[in-house]
């Protein structure tokens, strides 16, 4: 009969295991917290109008489809685009 032994990773092996992991993390952490910053505070506005423009247009077209059931509805939702593309060629 065969017996088969497990060895135990040292405690010393262990730790510095740990200590990789925690370094990766800081890191991973480090460049998601520099990421995010980075995308926050570069913003242009060129990037904000056709974003705005273009969440209009999609809302337009949602209006283009219910007008037939409900005019009134749509002609909320045309005034509703027109006003989010103002407000952001205002910023």
């Amino acid at each position: 009969m065969t017996d088969t032994v497990l060895q135990q990773p040292s405690l010393a092996q262990e730790a510095k295991n740990v200590t990789v992991a925690l370094h990766e993390l800081f890191l991973a952490t480090s460049r998601l917290t520099t990421a995010l910053w980075a995308s926050v505070t570069q913003r242009s506005e060129p990037c904000l109008m056709k974003s705005a423009r273009q969440e209009a247009d999609k809302l337009r077209a949602y209006a283009d489809g219910i007008y037939p059931s409900d005019p009134r509805y749509a002609q909320d939702l045309y005034a509703a685009a027109t006003r989010h593309e103002r407000a952001a060629a205002k910023q």
